[in-house]
């Protein structure tokens, strides 16, 4: 007696299932042309542009107020740059920052609060041979010149850290401020899920010391598979450059099941305000 047997489709290896969950899906795409990338095959700085703003015409104008980005939304300068006014665009407001892997982070600049500090969209893309892909859009204002981008690993979350130096825009001894911003991507969007201050220069006064000088300085953000950690330290100064206080902390920053990133504590530097 012979019996039928069903046929079934053998099931995706482990390896295989974890190779799809760990490309992400373009919301946007550029088929390139031979115009679009350079000699050697790297899309030419336009391309960028346009796949994200596909309004966008060519460097030496402004973008028009009223264009909008590849998915849909209206382009602007993003939270606290509301100030922000569109600026003559060239390639040099353009940061590229890639991985090992071949992700890469954009900034486009078409907006600029003054002559240091710029914003616009913060964006995840990969080029491929044929074509430029994007994967989720932002928004991030700092420093025009001095922003900078690195990419790390908080469990299976891809965490994009953009740097903004902020206090390499002014001369020594100026008040400043640099921060460390973290963003994952959500669906078709890059989101800011924390922040940290990453130096802080600011004068003020203390009972019994007179003017003094507020200084926190950081170590980079050190990732593992649970958290983030940020070492600071506070130092405070007297008139003759003594030091008449320190106080030194670590910031550890959870990601929690709704994507949001708590510190254990906060800043040092919130202890300057209580102790003017």
């Amino acid at each position: 007696m012979s019996f039928a047997s069903c046929a079934h489709a053998p099931l995706a290896p482990p390896v295989e299932d974890k190779a799809r969950r760990d490309v992400p899906i373009a919301i946007c795409r550029k088929v390139l042309s031979s115009a679009d990338t350079d000699d050697g095959g790297a899309p030419r700085t336009e391309a960028y542009w346009s796949v994200v703003l596909p309004g966008f015409h060519g460097f030496g104008g402004s973008v028009d107020s009223s264009i909008r980005d590849c998915v849909g939304n209206i382009l602007s300068a993003g939270p606290g740059a509301s100030t922000g006014r569109l600026q003559a665009v060239s390639p040099d407001d353009l940061t590229l920052a890639p991985d090992e892997s071949g992700l890469q982070a954009l900034w486009l600049r078409p907006f600029r609060a003054n002559d240091r500090a710029a914003s616009g969209p913060l964006v995840l893309a990969r080029p491929r041979p044929a074509e430029l892909d994007v994967y989720a859009i932002g928004q991030f204002s700092g420093s025009a010149r001095h922003s900078h981008f690195d990419f790390a690993r908080l469990g299976t979350a891809i965490v994009l850290v953009a740097h903004d130096e902020g206090c390499a825009d002014v001369k020594v001894d100026t008040e400043c401020q640099s921060t460390h911003a973290f963003f994952i991507k959500s669906g078709g969007r890059l989101v800011l899920v924390g922040s940290t201050p990453a130096q802080r220069l600011q004068y003020g006064t203390l009972k019994d010391v007179g003017r003094v000088q507020f200084r926190l300085v950081t170590e980079g953000p050190v990732f593992d598979a649970k958290s983030v950690v940020v070492k600071e330290k506070l130092s405070v100064r007297d008139a003759a450059g003594e030091e008449v206080r320190r106080v030194e902390g670590d910031r550890v920053f959870t990601l929690r099941e709704d994507g949001a990133l708590t510190a254990n504590q906060d800043s040092v530097w919130t202890q300057v305000s209580g102790g003017r």
